[in-house]
């Protein structure tokens, strides 16, 4: 947290920590140039909380300790007469009607609690802990920790409550940010489909309306070109939305084919989808090749197959996913909407190949056709 207005904000608390320390008890002697030394560590709190806090807790526990290492017992030169207190030297310890001790603690447990707030919570409250113990060695000014003991409790509990609405707003932050790119993606999909639907539109024109083989091949060309930039469109757009924000190589879930079963129920073809096993993050590759088996095979049972039933199975086995795409024999007349142009095999295997996986296929027992892939979970 840079900038001109947070460091006017540790300079006062610089002052006002400086401002606390007593005028009496201390004064002038090596106590007071101690606690004024740990109030002027708090010019870094932002920076080092930790490192200021220890320095206040190493204050507030260094004096007493000296002190008592120092003391004059009864009967010595220049110590009171027999059966008189034992007295500490002058200028370490505060009087009991100091307001706080030391002047700095609030500023340290406050920092510790809001500004080390991605350190482990222990490490945040050892040095806090420190200080409360230093501050009950002052056993004859009871006033005095109990002022100081409510002051740290209620700046410790109060940067708590900050560091939790901090904490709160930059995760709201996030999920806004979070919901405007879902709104752009949704944007650039729209638009996107929208142009690249009209070039596909106006190639299967050309396409039927050519007079000559060549054009009507290449005409056909770009529409199935356009056709598979739709599906890749959709596939990296399905990603976009499910906020990686850093390319589409890192591990992600797989991309849910429940649409795809709804449109192929939609366009005349039952599909049955099952999941075995623990759901890993695959690479994005594999994600997107695995949509694209699924659409591409479901087409075909449409194309090939209509009437028919098919199965969608995943599967994740061995540090592996598998999805396979079985279905029935068609059945003569049955209606189902025209299917558009997909992958064939070769494409289909190639793909898997090109995301480090494998493709087998093949007629099965029951007359129908299996397709299943096999990908890694892990990136090659």
């Amino acid at each position: 947290m840079d900038g001109a207005r947070p460091r006017l904000l540790d300079a006062v608390a610089v002052l006002v920590a400086a401002g606390l320390t007593p005028t009496t008890g201390y004064a002038g002697g090596p106590g007071a140039v101690v606690l004024l030394a740990g109030a002027l560590s708090l010019l870094w709190l932002r920076r080092a909380p930790l490192v200021v806090a220890w320095i206040t807790a190493g204050t507030a526990l260094a004096l007493p300790v000296l002190s008592a290492l120092l003391a004059v017992p009864p009967g010595a030169a220049g110590a009171p007469p027999p059966g008189g207190a034992v007295v500490a030297p002058a200028g370490l310890l505060p009087s009991g009607d100091a307001p706080i001790w030391p002047p700095a603690a609030p500023f340290a447990a406050y920092g510790v609690m809001v500004f080390a707030a991605d350190r482990r919570p222990l490490a945040r409250r050892l040095p806090v802990i420190v200080l409360a113990f230093a501050v009950l060695l002052l056993s004859d000014r009871g006033a005095l920790i109990a002022r100081t003991e409510a002051v740290i409790a209620l700046a410790v509990m109060y940067g708590l409550y900050v560091s939790v609405r901090e904490r709160l707003r930059a995760e709201l932050a996030e999920r806004s940010e979070r919901v405007e790119r879902e709104r752009l993606a949704g944007e650039m999909h729209d638009v996107v489909t929208h142009r690249v639907s009209r070039m596909v539109l106006q190639a299967g024109v050309l396409a039927l309306s050519a007079g000559d083989d060549k054009a009507r091949a290449v005409a056909e060309d770009i529409r199935a070109t356009g056709c598979e930039t739709l599906d890749e469109l959709r596939h990296m757009v399905a990603l976009l939305r499910r906020g990686t924000g850093e390319g589409f190589d890192l591990g992600l879930p797989m991309p849910d084919l429940r649409p795809l079963v709804i449109d192929s129920a939609r366009d005349g073809l039952p599909v049955e989808l099952s999941v075995d096993g623990t759901p890993v993050p695959v690479p994005g590759t594999v994600g997107r090749t695995a949509y694209l088996v699924v659409d591409a095979a479901l087409a075909n049972v449409r194309k090939h197959a209509p009437g028919a039933d098919a199965r969608v199975q995943v599967r994740y086995v061995n540090g592996t996913v598998r999805v396979t795409v079985r279905n029935t024999a068609g059945l003569p007349d049955a209606w189902v909407t025209a299917a558009g142009p997909a992958l064939s095999l070769p494409d289909l295997r190639a793909r898997v190949e090109l995301a480090g996986g494998t493709l087998e296929s093949g007629p099965t027992a029951n007359g129908g056709f299996r397709v299943e892939a096999s990908f890694p979970t892990s990136p090659p």
